[in-house]
């Protein structure tokens, strides 16, 4: 019986990604990255908000300030780039880096953020890693049942208004130009 328990246990299935980083091409400056390499190997599973960083390789080289990467994973179905430009200063060392993997409804990741703080004395690890779920977003309310009072109408919020109650500020402003208008003329 208790090993029928375990067997019916979920089992929770580690995924893992590899993000890429490679140079922007702005200008034939000799220090580049001329195609992707790997960046980082994350561990993760879906359900957990943390992931684990299995190898971390950051870009080496001369970087200005100004030179900027990309860090990022291609879709292996389209074989497109997903993830973001950032300052190569952002790989120094003096700064606290973290990888945010966005994955869907199926686990798998579709978009890659990355971030930098100040470093603090207490922190331990170099890298962090943040896996985010994509939300469901707001649905539409279909066949919302229609709510009729006791003679068998629509409750409306507020009574329907004469002409007069709407536009009495038109008849009155149309009253003080006559009089205006009227007076000034010394009949």
């Amino acid at each position: 019986m208790l090993l029928s328990k375990l067997l019916l246990l979920p089992v929770a299935v580690a995924s893992s990604v590899t993000l890429y980083v490679s140079s922007v091409p702005v200008s034939s400056d000799a220090s580049i990255i001329p195609s992707p390499i790997p960046l980082a190997q994350i561990e993760y599973d879906a359900d957990q908000p943390i992931g684990t960083l299995a190898s971390y390789t950051p870009p080496t080289g001369s970087y200005s300030p100004d030179h900027l990467l990309r860090v990022g994973l291609t879709d292996p179905k389209t074989g497109s780039w997903r993830g973001i430009v950032t300052s190569a200063a952002n790989f120094a060392d003096q700064y606290q880096k973290k990888f945010t993997i966005h994955v869907d409804e199926k686990g798998e990741p579709f978009h890659v953020g990355f971030g930098t703080s100040a470093k603090s004395s207490a922190s331990t690890n170099e890298v962090e890693v943040e896996i985010t779920t994509r939300a469901a977003g707001p649905k539409p309310v279909l066949n919302k049942p229609i709510v009729l009072n006791a003679e068998g109408k629509l409750e409306s919020a507020e009574p329907e208004k004469s002409f007069l109650q709407k536009y009495w500020w038109v008849v009155a402003l149309f009253l003080v130009i006559q009089l205006v208008a009227g007076g000034g003329d010394g009949k």
